[in-house]
Formats: structure tokens, sequence, C-alpha cells
């Protein structure tokens, strides 16, 4: 049985994007739909494209950046997991700046900038969130020993 494909005005509709926004991921090389003919130029997209897609704006959503993204959607199982381990670096190394900070500004004439302390610590938690976003994903992806 064939694998049901969509045209970018479905495909859009049915994750309630824009072809717009689809076009950008797939100029991106986030997508990579196929091009039944040379005639016509329609692309079509399939599940595959969907569900990832979809884990593109899961991920977008908690704060990891196009490169990010694209590293994970790239990478085969052993490389995802050292991508999601150097992203805990990361994201570990930020969390102790962000700490560093806080301490500082409690005692320094910075605390009067909460707005830009709350800014940088919202996006600490909300990387931190799509971190453990991911590593849940993973982990459910392994088999079991």
């Amino acid at each position: 049985m064939a694998e049901e494909s969509y045209t970018i005005g479905e495909l859009a509709r049915g994750m309630k994007l824009s072809p717009r926004t689809i076009d950008f991921y797939t100029r991106q090389g986030l997508l990579h739909p196929e091009q039944a003919g040379r005639g016509h130029g329609y692309r079509h997209y399939t599940e595959e494209d969907r569900r990832r897609l979809s884990l593109i704006k899961h991920l977008q959503a908690r704060k990891f950046s196009l490169q990010e993204i694209r590293q994970f959607l790239n990478s085969d199982g052993r490389q995802k997991a050292s991508t999601a381990l150097a992203t805990l670096e990361r994201v570990t190394t930020d969390l102790e700046r962000l700490r560093h900070l806080v301490w500082e500004t409690r005692s320094s004439a910075l605390a009067a900038d909460q707005p830009a302390l709350r800014a940088i610590a919202t996006e600490a938690l909300q990387k931190a969130t799509g971190l453990c976003s991911l590593l849940v994903t993973l982990l459910n992806d392994m088999p079991l020993l």
C-alpha cells in the first residue's frame, strides 16, 4: 500500500500552518518532499514529513534553534544521543551562568533590572524543559535490553 502524500496546501491545513512556513522549512532542508514529475513541479509531502514538521514545531516551542533542530533531525540514533548530551552540557553551563548571574544581581545594583533577569531565567527554563522533552523522546525510542 502506497504511503499517503500531501500537497503543500493540504499539509499546511492539516498542521494549521501557512504554506509559506512549510516552504521555509523545505528551503532550510528540514523537510524533504518528493517531486512527482518534472512537468508540473508539485511537491508531495509524506507522513514522515508530517511527523518531522510536528517535531520541528515541538522543538521550536521549546526554544531550540533551527540549527539545533537540523542537527537533531539529520543525525542517527547514536548521534542524537550525543547531540542531546552536548545540548545537556550547554544547558547545564547556561544554568550555571544563570545561577551566578542571579547571585551577583542579588548583591549589586543590577537587582533593579528584574525584567532582564526574568527574561534570562524564562529562556533558560524553556531550554531545559525542551531538553527534558528531547531526552524522554530518545529514551522512548531506545530498545529495552
